[in-house]
């Protein structure tokens, strides 16, 4: 059995949008797994792996961190069900996957911070607290977030741009099915859709139904997911 270690906040939501790529991948790929939740301050739970951070898997003999790793580990391990089907699925997925990473995870984290650090266990605030005080400049996660949320909202949805074209002409980024690209995007909206109760998207936009069709995937996992 696969063991999958996976951040957990309050009332065990589950909201790593790296930790939803590999159970994504997970799916796809028809596995089940063993989920250990992983508080941040909990990282001798993974030490292990030598990570600091999740998704880390235990299959069998093999250690992997990272998602990127996990999906690349996934398909070389078991031949079915592809997340890959070739060289140039790859290289797309591996291009999206990045631009998750660079742009819309960063234009999100401002607008949904402060409900993030409301719904972290109260033994990891303060970690939360210095880490992403860091980041921001603040540990007043609730005003520099109604600051960021005056254009914060519209920039987000400005930086969907790509994923909106290609949608208006698509169920998925993928096409007819989902793949490795979609599970990367939708990673980042059940991040927010667990930590945060904010409204993202308008309800005429591509994104918007993608989306909903994204929560729905593998019997609904997404949508059974504990939210904000």
């Amino acid at each position: 059995m696969i063991t999958l270690y996976d951040l957990v906040l309050q009332d065990d939501r589950r909201p790593s949008p790296y930790c939803w790529r590999a159970k994504f991948a997970l799916k796809h790929k028809g596995l089940s797994w063993r989920d250990e939740p992983v508080g941040f301050t909990e990282k001798q739970k993974i030490a292990f792996a030598q990570s600091q951070t999740v998704p880390v898997i235990h299959d069998g003999a093999n250690v992997v961190k990272d998602s990127w790793a996990i999906a690349r580990h996934l398909d070389g391990a078991y031949a079915e069900k592809p997340l890959f089907k070739s060289e140039m699925a790859l290289s797309y997925a591996h291009f999206i996957a990045g631009w998750v990473d660079t742009a819309v995870q960063p234009s999100l984290f401002p607008i949904v911070v402060g409900d993030l650090y409301e719904r972290v266990r109260p033994v990891d605030q303060p970690y939360f607290q210095e880490s992403r005080g860091k980041r921001l400049g603040t540990t007043d996660f609730a005003s520099f977030q109604a600051t960021a949320r005056d254009k914060g909202v519209t920039a987000f949805r400005a930086v969907l741009e790509p994923a909106r074209r290609v949608l208006k002409e698509q169920p998925f980024l993928c096409g007819e099915h989902p793949a490795y690209p979609d599970y990367a995007l939708a990673g980042a909206f059940l991040w927010a859709r667990i930590g945060s109760p904010l409204t993202l998207l308008e309800a005429d936009d591509p994104v918007h139904a993608w989306r909903e069709r994204m929560l729905d995937l593998f019997d609904g996992m997404g949508r059974k997911a504990k939210t904000a």
